[in-house]
């Protein structure tokens, strides 16, 4: 790395980095949530549905739908279409998660990025800020060869991959215009950064107008011609292979462009990387007289988290409500879930497949959750502190992503959480290629820290090399009677899978519909800190009139935080005989599209 580049990185202070400050534009006073949506908001389709963060992608994935495509079809274009767009939270410089449903099998898909060779657990010990940005912090993208694999698995076969991409291609050759979410978040980082540090600015040249020094502004006309042209070439070549290519026109151009920054990702990287496909990881519950499937990732994803949070929540359910629960108790029930949940997930990381079988049987089983009340470790009338729940591990804490939900009239369907990492990831730009690259390396335990609660990094999830960080990612299904009711995931980094956990909650258990749950607001609770995080409280206690939830809450130990907004979910669910598809308009402005 050129060394006046690095001089300006080593004396930059963390706390003026956008993330440090609750950065992500989810949390942006962009919008809130509401107590009564408008129906506006809620798309009706029956035999389609795509739900995801831009309104343009919604409509394009639809398009792939009428045209005979399937929900692993449309995937692929709305993927593509909302990395193009919100250029700041995903892209094919990314990685992703995806949970697909297709006639009988229903599978995990790991596009997570992947640590070069070259990485060890130490490369960051004296100088821990490169794996935020900067060539350091980029680990070799997966969502295209996720992408491909989806197709490959799970597509239609009416539709050539060509095909899928040639509308994105178009969008990125003709433009749209700026949205604020991205405009928010592109004006945040360059404060931050782009404007202090040259080398990291000089290759955006899509960003400003003219070509001059000024950065475009909300409805400003985007175009990204290399991107555009890129996406040809992985059209024409007919699956990811070109990306991969050492000898090819993508690889080296990113090699070198991360080079240039002081990374250490080669051209054989790109040759190592391959997708995990498993089957999805299936969670049987009941409630009332009616049996569910939650289907879910695995590996090194967030999907165990989840399992484990829903298992507390049915295994009290099943065992402590012999009759009617107020809000109250459903609430403190909720956030305890959250917690042991948030400690089972400092036990996951990209570990062998013994140990994963083991922590999958542990936290799966029913018996768990009665142990924990034999032992008296749980208690309708109290919280306890953090060191009750036995975390093994410090908890990782929240990060940007893009989530999609699609559904199609063959019974199958697609949740899809991609995502660059931090605001535009490490902010590493090839020009040449039109990407931006992930700063993936970032979600690793770095072992040189303890965090503020002394608790140790998660030897589990150090760097190694060709290995992947653990994620916060939980793209999820559920299915009554061996159909498929509900698609959903959100955004948000740990506030993922608690966010999952209370949809379902809300939509199962508390009987909400689709809408209110999403636009309703939100929990969250990872643990550490000690604080149950609200989006409002006024609203919390509102919904619950004349109860008062909040105090209620605190009668049983607990703080309340209110943060403004937490997640932007997007998720779609059977009602009636007909797909209801909402997108999270509340926080960051998304539209479902049916038809």
């Amino acid at each position: 790395m050129d060394g006046q580049v690095a001089l300006q990185l080593e004396h930059y202070d963390p706390k003026e980095l956008p993330w440090s400050k609750g950065g992500d534009p989810v949390g942006d006073k962009i919008g809130q949530p509401d107590l009564h949506p408008s129906k506006e908001h809620l798309a009706i389709g029956r035999n389609g549905m795509v739900a995801c963060d831009v309104p343009l992608c919604s409509g394009m994935g639809t398009d792939i739908l009428k045209k005979g495509g399937n929900a692993a079809d449309a995937a692929v274009t709305v993927a593509l279409c909302i990395g193009s767009i919100n250029s700041h939270s995903s892209g094919i410089g990314g990685g992703s998660y995806i949970v697909s449903s297709h006639a009988d099998d229903t599978i995990s898909i790991d596009a997570r990025e992947m640590a070069p060779a070259k990485a060890h657990k130490d490369m960051y010990e004296k100088m821990p800020l490169f794996s935020q940005f900067g060539g350091l912090a980029v680990a070799v993208p997966g969502e295209l060869a996720g992408l491909h694999k989806l197709y490959t698995l799970h597509g239609s076969g009416k539709l050539s991959w060509a095909e899928l991409f040639q509308p994105v291609i178009e969008l990125n050759e003709i433009g749209w215009e700026a949205p604020q979410i991205w405009v928010r978040a592109l004006n945040k980082i360059h404060e931050a950064l782009l404007s202090r540090v040259k080398a990291l600015r000089d290759s955006w040249d899509f960003v400003f107008r003219n070509k001059g020094s000024e950065l475009v502004d909300v409805g400003d006309h985007i175009t990204r011609p290399q991107l555009a042209k890129t996406l040809r070439l992985v059209a024409e070549n007919g699956s990811a292979a070109v990306f991969y290519d050492p000898e090819g026109p993508i690889a080296p151009s990113l090699v070198r462009t991360s080079k240039r920054l002081g990374g250490i990702i080669e051209t054989l990287d790109f040759t190592e990387y391959s997708v995990k496909v498993t089957e999805a990881l299936l969670f049987n519950f009941a409630h009332g007289d009616e049996q569910y499937e939650l289907l879910t990732t695995q590996g090194a994803s967030s999907g165990l988290a989840l399992v484990a949070g829903l298992n507390f929540y049915t295994t009290l359910d099943e065992q402590l409500s012999s009759s009617e629960v107020l809000p109250d108790l459903e609430t403190h029930r909720l956030v305890e879930a959250m917690k042991w949940a948030s400690a089972a997930r400092s036990h996951l990381g990209d570990v062998n497949e013994t140990y994963y079988g083991q922590i999958v049987d542990k936290y799966s089983q029913p018996e768990w959750v009665s142990n924990l009340l034999t032992e008296g470790l749980y208690s309708d009338n109290e919280t306890f502190p953090w060191q009750h729940y036995g975390p093994l591990y410090e908890i990782s804490g929240t990060h940007g992503t893009s989530h999609f939900s699609v559904v199609d009239n063959e019974g199958g369907a697609v949740g899809m959480t991609t995502t660059v990492n931090l605001l535009f990831g490490s902010l590493v730009y090839d020009n040449q290629t039109g990407i931006f690259l992930n700063n993936e390396m970032d979600d690793f335990s770095q072992p040189h820290r303890k965090n503020a609660f002394e608790l140790s990094p998660s030897t589990l999830n150090f760097v190694g090399p060709l290995k992947r960080p653990l994620s916060l990612m939980a793209p999820s299904i559920i299915k009554k009677n061996g159909e498929i009711i509900i698609t959903l995931g959100c955004a948000g980094g740990s506030r993922i899978s608690t966010a999952i956990l209370q949809a379902i909650v809300r939509m199962i258990f508390w009987e909400n519909s689709l809408l209110d749950t999403i636009a309703w607001p939100r929990i969250h609770h990872q643990l550490l800190p000690e604080y149950i995080m609200v989006e409002s409280l006024d609203l919390l206690d509102e919904e619950y009139q004349p109860l008062e939830v909040s105090l209620a809450l605190e009668r049983r130990n607990h703080t309340l935080y209110e943060s403004g907004a937490l997640t932007a979910m997007n998720a779609i669910k059977r009602t009636n005989g007909v797909w209801e598809g909402v997108s999270d308009y509340w926080r960051k402005r998304g539209e479902a599209k049916g038809y």
